[in-house]
């Protein structure tokens, strides 16, 4: 098999984003958090619609006023008490920083964010003064209450928003990648997708809104170095399990050759993209989406194994998400497996274009059941007791933490 090209792995970067994203969704749908999602985006459309702002325009403003909403939620006063309070706990130098003058200095930093992110927005359309009313009043807005968010939510906001309303995402952005020709899939058929679009057709929303979303990520990681104070740049370098697989080695090994050079050959490690979308996107916006995310993009995979197994992993996070709504029903029968939740999966992927068939779903599930969820779970509880971050400094280490864990075999 010919190796990726850059683009290629981009393309799987982001896959492998959009479905860490959804399967956290899955354990937030599970707890009274998921309230949250539809109390701000119904706000959200009600006032975009009340200011005339429709259609695509008002997905790519909705996904702004997001991000700034979660950019200011992740330095409030709780953030500032926090921090205190862990230092006078640890007898840290921070706290011979007076509180008064940290809070100043966090506020600039977080204002500065702001600031980048409205000349992103600017350069897709989203009027200045009616993003920054929208946000204040947002932020104000009593009946939200956005100051009483807990930090699983709030600390993503913007990923977990796009979760709750594409709940398909990573599947429709395959398919939209898969369709466009830009990746390549066996499995695929443009006869009977029934989602297919005549060439040159614009992107769906789904796939626009996750263009934003990795455009703000890539944001996130140029502001981390161009705020932070420190000049020299540590790479901390991930020890390689034994165990891992030869494909997983080489993403992780691909991650970290890229930020090197980066940081190294780069004539600007601060730079950023803008995904200009309020225009017409079709196949060509998607490329050169792609090919900014291979050189800016950086991401650990989340989930592991080759390209040919992607399709298997999403499905087999639909057949976890049918088995806990239908606990009684089977997954897999061999001999007929009609009514059982890998046909409805199988349909599924059908109508999507994709044959897959039942008995590859729920082998796979089976594997991804055992060591790939319980990394999300850990992941999803160290939200709950870790003190929250500042946007700027991206909050990598939860993903780095739920990597190196290891389910106990004696549970």
């Amino acid at each position: 098999m010919p190796s990726l090209t850059p683009l290629q792995k981009a393309a799987f970067d982001a896959i492998d984003t959009l479905h860490f994203g959804q399967v956290v969704m899955h354990h937030i749908y599970k707890s009274p958090l998921k309230v949250w999602y539809p109390h701000i985006l119904d706000r959200l459309n009600e006032i975009l619609q009340k200011a005339g702002v429709i259609g695509k325009q008002a997905e790519i403003t909705k996904h702004y006023i997001l991000a700034a909403l979660e950019i200011f939620l992740s330095v409030d006063e709780k953030y500032i008490s926090d921090v205190y309070e862990f230092c006078e706990k640890h007898n840290t130098e921070d706290e011979t920083i007076d509180r008064d003058t940290y809070k100043k200095v966090s506020d600039k930093k977080r204002d500065f964010s702001i600031i980048m992110l409205i000349i992103l927005a600017e350069k897709n359309g989203v009027d200045k003064e009616l993003f920054s009313q929208i946000v204040n009043d947002v932020m104000d807005d009593k009946a939200l209450d956005l100051s009483s968010m807990p930090y699983p939510v709030c600390c993503r906001l913007t990923e977990g928003c796009y979760a709750f309303e594409y709940p398909d995402a990573p599947l429709g952005f395959y398919r939209e990648l898969v369709s466009c020709d830009i990746i390549k899939c066996g499995k695929y058929s443009h006869n009977i997708d029934k989602y297919a679009k005549k060439p040159n057709s614009e992107l769906s929303s789904l796939f626009i809104r996750a263009g934003l979303l990795f455009e703000l990520r890539i944001l996130q990681r140029s502001l981390q170095s161009m705020i932070l104070i420190e000049k020299e740049q540590k790479i901390d370098i991930q020890n390689f399990d034994l165990k891992m697989l030869r494909i997983d080695r080489k993403n992780l090994a691909d991650y970290y050759k890229r930020l090197i050079d980066v940081n190294l050959l780069g004539e600007n490690s601060n730079t950023f993209i803008t995904f200009k979308c309020k225009e017409h996107v079709s196949k060509k916006g998607a490329e050169d989406l792609l090919k900014s995310m291979s050189k800016l993009y950086f991401h650990k995979r989340m989930f592991g194994g080759t390209q040919a197994s992607w399709l298997g992993t999403l499905g087999a996070f639909d057949i976890e998400a049918s088995r806990c709504k239908e606990p009684d029903k089977a997954i897999y029968y061999e001999i007929d497996n009609s009514f059982t939740i890998s046909e409805k999966i199988e349909l599924k992927f059908l109508d999507y274009g994709f044959s897959v068939a039942a008995r590859s779903l729920y082998l796979r599930h089976k594997k991804i059941r055992k060591k790939g969820y319980p990394k999300i779970n850990y992941y999803y509880h160290l939200l709950w007791q870790k003190l929250r971050s500042p946007w700027y400094l991206t909050g990598d280490f939860y993903d780095d933490l739920a990597l190196k864990y290891k389910e106990d075999k004696n549970e």
